[in-house]
């Protein structure tokens, strides 16, 4: 077989990975000070841009990403740009679920009358409110 495959093993410093665990620890103790501050609608955003710098470290030099070839930092940071749009489409649509209908709100449902709030259940019975107390 062709050994064309070798691995790249690259031995990072221990300076290096001691420094990279004192920002951690410094990043943490960040994210407790910033959780304790009335940041408002950006809390948030504060958090978790907090926690990709954490991660984006992590995977970097802990994981060795950095060292690795193009194709998989490629992936990586795809990855995170794939996760940095979900969260963004997420927090674009809880910011802004109060623009339609602020006003009125949604309508409450009429209560059937006539069924005096029994729903049939699939075998038959009938379960209304207090059905639980009554058995």
């Amino acid at each position: 077989m062709s050994e064309s495959h070798e691995a790249h093993h690259h031995i990072v410093p221990i300076p290096v990975y001691l420094t990279i665990f004192a920002t951690l620890l410094v990043m943490t103790g960040l994210t407790v000070w910033a959780s304790f501050q009335d940041w408002g609608d950006y809390n948030i955003v504060i958090a978790l841009a907090i926690a990709a710098f954490k991660g984006t470290l992590v995977v970097w030099y802990f994981m060795h990403v950095k060292f690795a070839s193009r194709l998989t930092q490629l992936a990586t940071v795809l990855g995170f740009l794939w996760l940095s749009i979900l969260i963004g489409f997420t927090y674009s649509d809880v910011m802004t679920r109060d623009w339609v209908g602020a006003a009125n709100g949604w309508a409450q449902q009429p209560i059937d009358e006539t069924a005096g709030g029994h729903h049939d259940t699939p075998a038959g019975g009938s379960h209304g409110e207090g059905a639980a107390a009554e058995h």
